[in-house]
């Protein structure tokens, strides 16, 4: 295998394991002097941000950024379908979970999409 190919299944895992992560802790919450904090929502768009413009900033072109986003995207969607039982991870009634479901795909567009500097 070349090792672009495997810099892309390493940046689809990576998208997929913190899509997953990110969708298992978006809920949480952490209560400071009564004011109910979203860290899990917190620090899970910015572990998405970190990653994507770390993959930017690694190789020279996008294509890291995008299978990583690619494998984001779709572990969300996937994790916020109705399971068997009808339990679900991301309720549609909740702004944390409305949050979670589109920010990452607003952070990747905008990562993505930023332009690259050249040095000279």
């Amino acid at each position: 295998m070349s090792s672009r190919l495997v810099s892309w299944v390493i940046a689809l895992a990576l998208g997929v394991l913190f899509g997953v992560m990110g969708t298992a802790v978006s809920q949480s919450r952490i209560t400071v002097l009564g004011v109910a904090i979203p860290i899990g929502l917190v620090i899970g768009l910015l572990a998405v941000t970190l990653l994507l413009m770390g993959l930017r900033l690694l190789y020279r072109t996008r294509t890291a950024a995008i299978v990583a986003a690619f494998g984001l995207v779709l572990a969300v969607f996937l994790l916020s379908q109705p399971s068997q039982g009808g339990s679900v991870l991301l309720p549609a009634n909740s702004v944390l979970a409305l949050a979670w479901t589109f920010g990452p795909t607003v952070i990747a567009l905008l990562v993505i999409a930023w332009p690259r500097f050249s040095r000279n």
